[in-house]
């Protein structure tokens, strides 16, 4: 989980850049252990990163979301598919082979 923090001035002290007043905790996992690294930033980097992070997530939910459709569609297609199949008298076996194949991936 990050953390931020907004450093006092007693820390900012004899700092070489006191603008980078803003702290942020990013905890790192490995096999055995968890670390802590922390980054100084300024207020303006904090709202770049904000604003960068806000832009990337809602370009993965597009991305999701253009998936799920995609996937939504397909999934109609082999219902319609497989629905004709078996509505006819002799169903085609290699129909109903490609929407169990094509629902079989789709799990």
């Amino acid at each position: 989980m990050l953390t931020l923090r907004l450093l006092p001035e007693d820390e900012l002290a004899g700092v070489a850049d006191p603008e980078r007043c803003v702290e942020l905790a990013v905890p790192r996992g490995t096999e055995d252990r968890i670390t802590v690294r922390t980054l100084r930033l300024t207020p303006a980097d904090l709202v770049r990163l904000r604003t960068e992070t806000d832009v990337a997530l809602a370009d993965i939910r597009n991305e999701v979301m253009r998936a799920e459709a995609a996937w939504r569609q397909r999934l109609e297609e082999w219902h319609a598919d497989g629905r004709a199949a078996v509505e006819a008298n002799e169903p085609d076996m290699a129909l109903l082979s490609r929407v169990l194949e094509g629902l079989w991936a789709s799990v």
